[in-house]
């Protein structure tokens, strides 16, 4: 049977917008693996996919924290590992096993895999490889800023860029130094030589986050409409769309339940959902204090207006951690480590959100204003709610906010018509171009 092959993270952000695509795969009578860990095989049963094991991380992409988590010597650890080339010759010997077990026509590769390429290479004849992107472009321009940068498009731009590049370059300088030359690009560009990688494919870090190859394509799962004019896109790059499914089947809980016709009871009642992503506890690591003032500033508004309703979805250590069991003593209140989202955003008034681009997209297609709360500038966040921002479809807000700060904000996105029809707008423009699987042109060219 014909196969195609995900090599990816289990990461819900990174994995969700390939279902679609996948679904599609399976459609024309592929057999769909996911490539990664075992912490894949929940998604990969979930949506009836196929899991390959690989047990070791992919080279060069800077994961020593976690190949060598709760050694006592990880600095010598990871200095041995690339002086002796360990990772490159594992990661080597089982990408060229999947391979020649599974004879994929199509590899799609996510961005903490791109380094999968060079091991994929040598299979390019009568394949496709592409890289797959879920955020922004995010390649060094003079139009929009850096996806971590909470800024506008104008004459700072350049100088923006160039400051970013700056930092990153002195990061890899540093590295280099740490490690003794063996830095993560050091040891890219170095396997890039030892594999004969034809130089067309040219390693590009004159972007944000992580390097790409040249060439190679390049699929953005977003939609261009959200983006900031000017990009300049390669021939091998390409906008795919919103790769959301709006059918999606979702457990619908009776607590949930019961909530949601509680509101709809009280016909002046506001149904507002918050969610701060699937990785919240990795991002305030070092702020716990930060998100527990917010959730509990949350809990004090919905204690003081009860005709707003509230979903918090937040996972179970996290509520322990934050609440005790006091959230639940609120009737306008329900906490959960998991909501329906999109059944919730079709019938929600306000979304507080971290700014992922996934829930972005969602609220965008259910005309779901937004209240955005950017966490840090390690990735695309602060880009996704700049974007959001600017087309008047919410306001950033800020974890710190005091109760009467957020209050004031949440209410004027729950009364100005105008966050609502800008979102609105966008959504039945997207509803008339992307109705008919748009990225499946992409497939077929």
């Amino acid at each position: 049977m014909k196969s195609v092959v995900f090599l990816y993270p289990n990461l819900a952000g990174h994995l969700n917008p390939t279902i679609l695509l996948s679904k599609e795969f399976q459609n024309r009578g592929y057999k769909v693996y996911y490539a990664g860990l075992m912490d894949l095989i929940p998604f990969t049963k979930t949506n009836q996919f196929e899991y390959y094991a690989l047990n070791v991380l992919p080279f060069a992409i800077g994961f020593d924290s976690i190949v060598h988590h709760g050694k006592k010597e990880k600095w010598l650890e990871s200095l041995l590992d690339r002086f002796s080339n360990k990772r490159f010759d594992q990661r080597k010997e089982q990408i060229e096993k999947l391979f020649n077990d599974l004879n994929p026509e199509w590899i799609f590769l996510d961005e903490f895999n791109f380094t999968d390429f060079l091991f994929c290479y040598p299979y390019l004849q009568g394949r496709r490889i592409i890289q797959l992107q879920t955020k922004f472009p995010d390649y060094k321009n003079g139009h929009s800023p850096p996806l971590c940068l909470y800024k506008f498009p104008d004459k700072n731009v350049p100088y923006l860029w160039n400051k970013y590049m700056f930092k990153k370059k002195l990061k890899i300088f540093l590295d280099s130094i740490v490690f003794f030359g063996k830095s993560d690009l050091n040891l890219l560009k170095n396997a890039f030589k030892v594999l004969q990688i034809d130089s067309q494919f040219k390693i590009n870090i004159e972007k944000a986050f992580k390097p790409t190859f040249n060439q190679v394509e390049e699929w953005f799962l977003v939609p261009k409409e959200l983006d900031f004019d000017g990009q300049d896109l390669q021939a091998w790059q390409h906008y795919i769309g919103p790769m959301v499914d709006l059918n999606k089947t979702e457990t619908l809980e009776t607590n949930y339940l019961s909530f949601i016709q509680k509101r709809n009871v009280n016909k002046s009642g506001k149904l507002i959902y918050c969610s701060l992503g699937t990785v919240l506890k990795t991002h305030l690591r070092n702020n716990l204090k930060l998100g527990q003032t917010f959730f509990q500033n949350l809990l004090t508004i919905a204690s003081e207006n009860p005709n707003l309703y509230l979903i918090i979805s937040l996972e179970k250590d996290l509520q322990r951690h934050f609440f005790g069991g006091t959230a639940n003593e609120l009737d306008n209140v329900l906490m959960v480590d998991y909501a329906p989202q999109m059944d919730v955003l079709k019938q929600c008034d306000l979304f507080l959100t971290h700014a992922g681009l996934g829930s972005i997209v969602e609220a965008i297609f259910t005309s779901t204003p937004m209240l955005l709360f950017p966490l840090n500038e390690l990735w695309d966040q602060n880009g996704n709610a700049t974007r959001v921002v600017a087309k008047n479809m919410g306001i950033k807000g800020d974890l710190s906010l005091s109760v009467s700060q957020l209050s004031a904000e949440m209410d004027i996105l729950l009364e100005d018509s105008h966050y609502k029809t800008a979102t609105s707008e966008l959504c039945e423009l997207w509803k008339n171009k992307y109705k008919e699987n748009y990225f499946l042109k992409f497939l077929d060219h």
